[in-house]
């Protein structure tokens, strides 16, 4: 669980990922292709193509992601940089499995 002083931290990075990959573009080409998906997958499938759509955007925003891995790993940005691929993935993920994270922009996508 992210506590809440790290998940103010965070937040900044996250506003300006979301401007430097319009999400809001993604957001509203998602809505349209998510109409005919049953109600028991929506949730997975935008897990999965939030996830897919970040990790295209990657490269734009990669010294935000080393922000937010370093804040939420208690770490430098230096030390994040050098550590294993695995191991900033693994924060990553934990990060989008956090429920009350991805049920803040659930509501925020809706």
């Amino acid at each position: 669980m992210l506590s809440t002083e790290k998940a103010f931290d965070i937040l900044p990075y996250i506003s300006d990922i979301y401007e430097k990959i319009d999400f809001k573009g993604f957001i509203k080409e998602y809505r349209e292709n998510i109409k005919d998906a049953d109600e028991g997958n929506q949730q997975l499938i935008a897990g999965l193509d939030i996830f897919a759509f970040l990790m295209k955007q990657s490269g734009k925003v990669k010294e935000e992601f080393f922000n937010i891995v370093a804040i939420a790993e208690d770490k430098k940005v230096e030390e994040v940089k050098e550590q294993s691929f695995a191991k900033t993935l693994k924060t990553i993920k934990e990060l989008f499995a956090d429920k009350e994270l991805t049920d803040f922009f659930k509501t925020a996508m809706q």
